[in-house]
């Protein structure tokens, strides 16, 4: 039999699925002032990586603003700053997933099955390695981590973690490739 989500549940999921609805639609109006978010260094990087870690389903340039950024500023700055905002962008697609725990469960029994049991037998280590890599399905994953009630702050140190290595390795990409390539044209930093 399956349980009927608390009043909280319901209102942080209701909340959480509002909010990301609201981003993408910003998203959508203000794409092309988005662009030019970019131009603010260090900030900007942080509202784009923000927002590619909310939003699904919304072409958010995060990817390659982390490699460009990653070629012309610091690199080391840039993957951390990238990994910290896509881990707080996150966290609305965790709570989602707490919020409509039943009905998640309701809609997708296999596939609820199948994360539990890769939760419970290999825990943080699988939370750590979706977040770490290039992977278009962690915010889904996210959802059903919140789902499970995995636990916030974990959820979060796990994903800042991973998410954080995974923006490194973006931006000492950018860095090496971007000079690399400038260099070969003959253009200077």
């Amino acid at each position: 039999m399956k349980e009927k989500p608390t009043k909280r549940e319901a209102w942080v999921g209701g909340l959480s699925l509002a909010v990301t609805i609201t981003l993408c639609i910003v998203v959508i109006y203000y794409r092309n002032s988005l662009l030019q978010v970019e131009s603010y260094g260090y900030a900007g990087c942080f509202i784009i990586s923000v927002l590619a870690g909310s939003t699904i389903g919304v072409p958010i340039p995060g990817l390659p603003v982390i490699f460009t950024m990653g070629g012309l500023l610091n690199p080391i700055i840039v993957g951390a700053i990238a990994g910290f905002g896509e881990a707080i962008g996150s966290i609305f697609a965790y709570l989602i997933g707490y919020g409509g725990n039943s009905l998640t469960r309701y809609l997708n029994n296999n596939l609820y099955t199948r994360f539990t049991n890769m939760i419970h037998n290999h825990g943080s280590k699988v939370v750590f390695f979706m977040s770490s890599v290039f992977n278009p399905t962690f915010y889904p994953f996210a959802v059903f981590l919140g789902t499970l009630h995995f636990g916030l702050l974990k959820f979060f140190l796990l994903t800042w973690a991973g998410r954080t290595i995974k923006g490194l390795t973006l931006a000492y990409m950018g860095y090496f490739g971007l000079r690399f390539v400038l260099d070969w044209f003959g253009i200077s930093l």
